[in-house]
Protein backbone atom coordinates (compact mmCIF):
# COMPACT_ATOMS: atom_id res chain seq x y z
CA UNK A 1 0.00 0.00 0.00
CA UNK A 2 1.32 3.49 -0.91
CA UNK A 3 2.14 5.27 2.38
CA UNK A 4 -0.29 7.98 1.81
CA UNK A 5 -2.79 5.75 0.84
CA UNK A 6 -6.38 5.17 1.82
CA UNK A 7 -8.23 2.06 1.99
CA UNK A 8 -12.10 2.00 3.32
CA UNK A 9 -13.05 -1.71 4.91
CA UNK A 10 -15.47 -2.99 6.39
CA UNK A 11 -13.83 -3.51 10.15
CA UNK A 12 -14.85 -3.11 13.72
CA UNK A 13 -11.96 -1.18 15.81
CA UNK A 14 -11.62 -4.41 18.09
CA UNK A 15 -11.25 -6.35 14.62
CA UNK A 16 -8.55 -3.58 13.28
CA UNK A 17 -6.68 -3.93 16.62
CA UNK A 18 -6.59 -7.90 16.79
CA UNK A 19 -5.22 -7.98 13.14
CA UNK A 20 -1.66 -8.10 12.24
CA UNK A 21 -0.94 -4.76 10.45
CA UNK A 22 1.49 -6.12 7.66
CA UNK A 23 -2.09 -7.36 6.28
CA UNK A 24 -2.76 -4.25 5.54
CA UNK A 25 0.31 -3.70 3.45
CA UNK A 26 4.01 -2.73 4.12
CA UNK A 27 4.17 1.02 5.50
CA UNK A 28 5.71 1.67 9.30
CA UNK A 29 2.17 2.06 10.84
CA UNK A 30 -1.58 2.32 9.89
CA UNK A 31 -4.89 3.35 11.89
CA UNK A 32 -8.89 2.91 11.35
CA UNK A 33 -10.22 6.57 10.71
CA UNK A 34 -13.94 6.05 10.30
CA UNK A 35 -14.11 2.79 8.67
CA UNK A 36 -10.53 3.85 6.38
CA UNK A 37 -7.51 2.56 6.67
CA UNK A 38 -5.28 5.01 6.78
CA UNK A 39 -1.20 4.18 5.70
CA UNK A 40 1.65 6.23 7.96
CA UNK A 41 5.18 6.74 6.93
CA UNK A 42 8.21 6.54 9.15
CA UNK A 43 8.90 8.80 11.57
CA UNK A 44 12.08 11.23 10.71
CA UNK A 45 14.51 10.46 13.18
CA UNK A 46 14.08 13.55 15.16
CA UNK A 47 10.65 12.32 16.03
CA UNK A 48 12.03 8.87 16.60
CA UNK A 49 14.64 10.34 18.98
CA UNK A 50 11.99 12.37 21.14
CA UNK A 51 9.73 9.04 21.53
CA UNK A 52 13.13 7.01 22.74
CA UNK A 53 13.80 9.81 25.31
CA UNK A 54 10.44 10.04 26.13
CA UNK A 55 10.10 5.83 27.11
CA UNK A 56 13.48 6.33 29.10
CA UNK A 57 12.35 9.04 30.85
CA UNK A 58 8.99 7.42 31.69
CA UNK A 59 10.04 4.22 32.37
CA UNK A 60 12.74 5.75 34.64
CA UNK A 61 9.64 7.53 36.70
CA UNK A 62 7.81 4.31 36.60
CA UNK A 63 10.29 2.74 38.20
CA UNK A 64 11.73 5.17 40.77
CA UNK A 65 7.98 5.85 42.21
CA UNK A 66 6.87 2.45 41.75
CA UNK A 67 4.28 1.14 39.00
CA UNK A 68 1.47 0.74 40.50
CA UNK A 69 0.26 -1.52 37.56
CA UNK A 70 1.48 1.03 34.84
CA UNK A 71 3.81 0.90 31.63
CA UNK A 72 4.90 2.58 29.14
CA UNK A 73 4.08 1.55 25.43
CA UNK A 74 5.05 2.57 22.16
CA UNK A 75 2.87 2.17 19.10
CA UNK A 76 0.27 0.34 20.90
CA UNK A 77 -3.53 0.92 19.60
CA UNK A 78 -6.94 1.71 21.53
CA UNK A 79 -10.38 2.78 20.22
CA UNK A 80 -12.41 5.55 21.01
CA UNK A 81 -15.12 3.94 23.77
CA UNK A 82 -17.91 6.52 23.15
CA UNK A 83 -17.82 6.49 19.51
CA UNK A 84 -20.56 5.06 16.37
CA UNK A 85 -17.79 4.88 13.50
CA UNK A 86 -15.27 2.62 13.45
CA UNK A 87 -11.90 4.36 14.69
CA UNK A 88 -8.88 2.97 15.81
CA UNK A 89 -6.43 5.50 16.89
CA UNK A 90 -1.91 4.36 17.11
CA UNK A 91 -0.75 7.28 19.91
CA UNK A 92 3.33 7.36 19.52
CA UNK A 93 3.28 6.12 23.23
CA UNK A 94 0.66 6.24 26.20
CA UNK A 95 1.45 4.82 29.82
CA UNK A 96 -1.33 2.26 30.49
CA UNK A 97 -2.73 1.47 33.90
CA UNK A 98 -4.36 -1.99 34.09
CA UNK A 99 -6.56 -2.16 30.86
CA UNK A 100 -6.72 2.03 30.48
CA UNK A 101 -4.50 4.20 28.59
CA UNK A 102 -4.03 6.80 30.80
CA UNK A 103 -1.88 9.31 29.10
CA UNK A 104 -1.02 9.14 25.24
CA UNK A 105 1.67 10.86 23.63
CA UNK A 106 2.12 12.49 20.16
CA UNK A 107 5.46 13.44 19.09
CA UNK A 108 3.99 16.41 16.40
CA UNK A 109 5.85 16.80 13.17
CA UNK A 110 5.77 20.12 11.11
CA UNK A 111 3.88 18.57 8.19
CA UNK A 112 1.23 17.73 10.93
CA UNK A 113 0.18 21.43 11.35
CA UNK A 114 -0.02 21.85 7.83
CA UNK A 115 -3.76 20.22 8.60
CA UNK A 116 -4.82 21.59 11.93
CA UNK A 117 -8.36 20.01 11.41
CA UNK A 118 -7.06 16.72 11.47
CA UNK A 119 -4.89 17.48 14.08
CA UNK A 120 -7.88 18.35 16.04
CA UNK A 121 -9.78 15.46 15.06
CA UNK A 122 -7.32 13.42 16.44
CA UNK A 123 -7.23 14.68 19.25
CA UNK A 124 -10.56 14.61 19.83
CA UNK A 125 -10.41 10.90 18.70
CA UNK A 126 -7.60 10.39 21.58
CA UNK A 127 -10.08 12.55 23.98
CA UNK A 128 -12.95 9.49 23.74
CA UNK A 129 -10.44 6.69 24.59
CA UNK A 130 -11.79 4.94 27.74
CA UNK A 131 -9.67 5.97 30.74
CA UNK A 132 -7.95 8.70 29.02
CA UNK A 133 -7.29 11.53 31.28
CA UNK A 134 -3.99 13.33 29.17
CA UNK A 135 -3.22 13.97 25.74
CA UNK A 136 0.30 15.51 25.38
CA UNK A 137 1.45 16.60 22.13
CA UNK A 138 5.41 17.28 21.87
CA UNK A 139 5.99 19.44 19.05
CA UNK A 140 9.31 18.19 17.49
CA UNK A 141 10.17 21.71 15.81
CA UNK A 142 10.33 23.83 19.08
CA UNK A 143 10.81 23.43 22.49
CA UNK A 144 6.76 23.00 22.81
CA UNK A 145 4.50 20.72 25.00
CA UNK A 146 0.61 21.01 24.89
CA UNK A 147 -1.10 18.87 27.59
CA UNK A 148 -4.63 18.75 27.41
CA UNK A 149 -6.24 17.72 30.72
CA UNK A 150 -10.00 15.94 31.66
CA UNK A 151 -11.13 18.04 34.15
CA UNK A 152 -13.98 16.76 36.80
CA UNK A 153 -16.34 18.02 35.04
CA UNK A 154 -15.88 16.22 31.83
CA UNK A 155 -14.21 19.34 29.92
CA UNK A 156 -10.53 19.56 28.72
CA UNK A 157 -8.20 21.77 30.44
CA UNK A 158 -5.32 23.07 28.13
CA UNK A 159 -1.67 23.23 29.90
CA UNK A 160 1.22 24.45 27.29
CA UNK A 161 4.68 24.29 27.78
CA UNK A 162 7.34 26.50 26.72
CA UNK A 163 11.05 26.12 26.26
CA UNK A 164 14.02 24.06 27.12
CA UNK A 165 14.17 23.89 30.44
CA UNK A 166 10.64 23.01 31.23
CA UNK A 167 8.73 20.08 32.99
CA UNK A 168 5.79 17.79 32.42
CA UNK A 169 3.63 17.24 34.61
CA UNK A 170 1.49 14.46 34.82
CA UNK A 171 -0.96 14.60 36.92
CA UNK A 172 -3.40 11.56 36.34
CA UNK A 173 -1.13 8.98 37.27
CA UNK A 174 0.41 9.53 40.61
CA UNK A 175 3.43 7.11 39.56
CA UNK A 176 4.53 9.91 37.10
CA UNK A 177 4.48 13.65 38.49
CA UNK A 178 7.30 15.04 36.90
CA UNK A 179 8.48 14.45 33.70
CA UNK A 180 12.22 16.27 32.64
Amino acid sequence: MDPTARKFVAMTAAEFLATDQAEFGDAWRYELDEGVIVAHVAPSPEHGAILSMLNVAIETRLRARGRGGCRFEAGSGAAPGKQQRPTAKIPDGMVRSGQHPRVTFDVVSPSELRNIRTRDRRRAQLQDIDGVQEVVEIYQHVPAVHTYRRQEDGGWEFVPVNGLECVLEIKSNNHLGFVR
